[in-house]
């Protein structure tokens, strides 16, 4: 992992327009200063930015568990797709990681990066090249390497970028 600050962080972005996903992930813990760093980055880039954990819980309450299930990625593709302008920035992702959903929350985030500029915040760190939310034992624990876009690691106002291949 390098150090990087705000400019270089967005002309990362920029680049991943070429790349065949199109995404940036944004990881660090609660409180550590991803949503800030997503609208400084929405701001720069010109981009919307949605609280995709609110919009797809409201679309799914009325469903019952086994219609979220089964609706959960279309739904979920839906909301980004309406708010979709050049790109789009996810904040609060948290609810693709519920286990009732079914939903491999990375798979997801690479599927819909294909042809769409993405910038998702993600609730946890990148260690050893794993991107993790929550902890073992945790009905919603899910770790998975990050490989093909960027990761930037926020922790303590220091931002990290990580690139794999």
């Amino acid at each position: 992992m390098t150090d990087i600050f705000l400019p270089q962080l967005v002309d990362t972005i920029r680049a991943t327009q070429g790349s065949y996903h199109k995404l940036t992930i944004i990881a660090g813990p609660s409180g550590a200063g991803k949503t800030r760093l997503l609208a400084q980055v929405a701001a720069d880039l010109q981009l919307p930015s949605i609280n995709l954990s609110l919009l797809l819980s409201q679309r799914l309450l009325s469903q019952t568990r086994r219609q979220r299930a089964l609706k959960a990625e279309e739904v979920a593709t839906e909301v980004i797709d309406e708010h979709l302008q050049s790109g789009l920035c996810l904040d609060d992702t948290e609810l693709l990681f519920d286990s009732t959903l079914r939903l491999n929350p990375l798979t997801f985030l690479q599927d819909i990066s294909r042809n769409r500029l993405i910038v998702a915040s993600w609730n946890g760190p990148i260690a050893g090249g794993e991107l993790r939310f929550a902890y073992a034992g945790h009905p919603d624990f899910f770790t998975q390497a990050a490989s093909g876009y960027p990761v930037v690691s926020v922790a303590h106002d220091k931002l990290q970028l990580y690139l794999s291949s």
